[in-house]
């Protein structure tokens, strides 16, 4: 099933707190982004912002951030950029922050405020991806970010999905005989596939590991599946044993369809009985033992539980369709600012009285 509650956020914020959970690795730019990377220096030297939206900055450091997490995740793909691709990057990154600061403007004229707990909630939530505090500040550091950056767009992102939540969604009208007729014209959105509730013990095999260490690992699992036939807790000795952070919740992995696991894995949790321990399986991550707690056979959902659900998603597609038009005649109402690459820096003056966005 593909039906499920999105976040209301505007469809040009998309460089917003969720941009920052792309996985970093290690990335490089050939000649041509080379150079581009190069004449983009040269221009913030000649000045400190990309755009301004009335006396608001829109930095060229947080133009450059965004840059490089596109950047870094295309060459995590190996895909090289082109100095077309990166132009092309650019001028929608561009675009984006300057939409998102219209919108970030107009919310706060027309009060909207957000929980600080809220927000503190969100950035505990993104903390929860890294296994230490030391990950995370070793993360975001590599991504140039800082902790109070990353506060700040979570604010915005935040006041901005408000905004259209309380100002524009509800003007987008949904009939009950749009929701029908998608339910009807739709029918393989909302059919829920045979599930497996399934928990597991990993060791794992280094894909370069010698048989004699795959032999050891492999008695290792078969001594911790004689423990589990004598009676020993599944819960407890994956919290000991297993290899996988899953162990953190005994080696639950919650219901999965297939698919959704590696074939080896999927087949036998499959083909289990409901609380039932298999026998060694081998996966291309090392060995494990699965033990399946419940299984859900395949059902379709009712069209009276998924309507509301259905309301709000056409009312998302809606949006999408008049964003264009609503965020463009929004943008008459403002002074925006986009220095050209020859553009000397402001006077001691403006730069003054100017706030510096950067974030």
């Amino acid at each position: 099933m593909r039906i499920f509650k999105n976040s209301i956020f505007s469809v040009t914020v998309i460089f917003a707190i969720f941009t920052i959970i792309f996985t970093m690795v290690f990335s490089f730019a050939g000649p041509a982004a080379a150079q581009q990377e190069e004449d983009a220096k040269t221009n913030a030297a000649k000045t400190d912002y990309v755009a301004k939206v009335n006396d608001v900055k829109i930095s060229q450091a947080d133009m450059d951030r965004k840059f490089d997490l596109i950047r870094e995740r295309y060459a995590s793909m190996g895909v090289p950029l082109d100095e077309s691709k990166i132009a092309e990057f650019r001028e929608n990154i561009l675009s984006s922050l300057i939409d998102q600061e219209v919108l970030f403007q107009e919310a706060k004229a027309q009060g909207i405020v957000i929980d600080p707990e809220a927000v503190k909630q969100a950035l505990d939530d993104f903390k929860k991806q890294f296994e230490t505090e030391a990950d995370f500040e070793k993360q975001i550091e590599s991504m140039n970010y800082t902790e109070d950056v990353i506060l700040s767009q979570i604010r915005e992102s935040k006041i901005i999905e408000k905004y259209i939540e309380d100002t524009v969604m509800p003007t987008i009208t949904v009939t009950d005989a749009d929701v029908k007729t998608y339910f009807d014209e739709h029918p393989e959105e909302f059919e829920m596939p045979e599930r497996v509730h399934a928990s597991h013990i990993l060791l794992k095999v280094e894909p370069n590991a010698s048989d004699a260490s795959k032999a050891e690992t492999r008695k290792e699992i078969e001594k911790i599946k004689t423990r589990l036939d004598e009676g020993e807790d599944f819960a407890k000795l994956a919290k000991d044993r297993s290899d996988c952070p899953s162990k953190e919740k005994g080696g639950d992995l919650g219901f999965f369809a297939r698919g959704q696991m590696v074939k080896p894995f999927e087949d036998t949790a499959f083909s289990q009985e409901p609380g039932t321990i298999s026998d060694v399986v081998e996966t291309r991550f090392g060995y494990h033992l699965i033990q399946v707690q419940e299984k859900e056979a395949a059902t379709k959902l009712a069209y009276d539980d998924i309507k509301d659900r259905l309301v709000e998603k056409l009312q998302q597609e809606k949006f999408k369709e008049i964003f264009p038009d609503y965020i463009e005649s929004l943008k008459e109402k403002y002074t925006i600012d986009i220095p050209g690459p020859q553009t000397g820096t402001e006077s001691e003056g403006e730069a003054a009285t100017a706030t510096e966005k950067d974030a």
